[in-house]
């Protein structure tokens, strides 16, 4: 009977002990909680360069490595025959006979026609004849605006045949970086295999953050942040280029895609970055004050 009251105090310290552990949790996890986020740098854009026809490779201008420029010409396909039809279509397309003789005729279809009119005004001349002689200046006219049309077509094939030669050429679609070569000089392209070589674009780079949905809330696209760089933890500039509107119900985190200036190449793909959410939020009450005293 006398252990009772003991048992019961100690009991009661045990709960008020587990009790304050309990209450102190939520206030652990708060300061502890991690709010850097981690993530890789990647290139902004990686590109198959595919040839957009079928055929040989007849000659590539560039290898691994080499910096490549936006609508640089690469390499081409075999375009002899092309080349051919696009001697043929030019020379079609300066002649001038057809059209000097249709002018030449049509010259004289008016002449006739006005000499026609001018006798029938004096009586040597009957209204048949001037007909017929209007008749054939409507046909000498109508002979020379074919001869023309026909000679705007041979300009148009022409820029056709130019235009097919174009598209045998290999071109960049981007400034950025040969890293692979699949094809080589006399290999054919395919419809099925069209990857010609491979461009990475690194005056940009690219990072895809997980954000807890919490900070997530408050970030939109076009804010600017700041992030740590690889292991000396430089720093740079980086712009939310997207904030995913669906939570990952696994991990409650957003996708967040940041884009990172690098005109330079100072900064490497494939390192670590890290987003100092913290910093985030006091830049973005910083900013939020400084507009509404303004």
């Amino acid at each position: 009977m006398n252990k009772k009251p003991s048992q019961s105090i100690a009991l009661l310290r045990t709960l008020s002990a587990l009790a304050l552990a309990v209450a102190a949790i939520p206030t652990l996890s708060a300061v502890t909680r991690a709010e850097t986020i981690e993530a890789f740098t990647e290139p902004y854009q990686r590109i198959a360069v595919p040839a957009t026809e079928i055929g040989m490779i007849e000659s590539l201008t560039v290898e691994e490595g080499d910096v490549v420029t936006a609508k640089q010409v690469l390499g081409k396909l075999d375009d002899a025959v092309l080349r051919s039809s696009l001697r043929v279509a030019a020379a079609a397309m300066n002649a001038t006979g057809p059209q000097l003789s249709a002018e030449a005729d049509h010259v004289m279809r008016q002449q006739h026609y006005i000499s026609y009119q001018a006798l029938q005004d004096e009586g040597n001349a009957t209204s048949r004849e001037l007909a017929q002689a209007e008749l054939e200046l409507q046909q000498s006219a109508a002979r020379l605006q074919t001869v023309r049309e026909d000679r705007e077509l041979r300009q148009l094939e022409f820029e056709r045949v130019k235009k097919q030669i174009q598209q045998r050429q290999i071109v960049s679609p981007v400034n950025g970086i040969v890293i692979a070569i699949d094809k080589h000089v006399g290999e054919f392209v395919s419809p099925t295999d069209p990857t010609v070589l491979h461009i990475v674009q690194i005056d940009s780079l690219r990072a895809v953050f997980s954000v807890p949905r919490r900070e997530a809330s408050s970030l939109q696209a076009g804010q600017s942040i700041t992030l740590s760089i690889g292991i000396k933890e430089g720093s740079v500039d980086g712009l939310i280029e997207f904030v995913s509107p669906i939570v990952n119900p696994e991990s409650n985190t957003v996708q967040v895609k940041v884009r990172i200036p690098n005109a330079q190449h100072k900064c490497p793909s494939g390192v670590s970055c890290r987003w100092d959410l913290d910093a985030s939020r006091a830049i973005s009450k910083r900013d939020q004050l400084s507009q509404s005293s303004h």
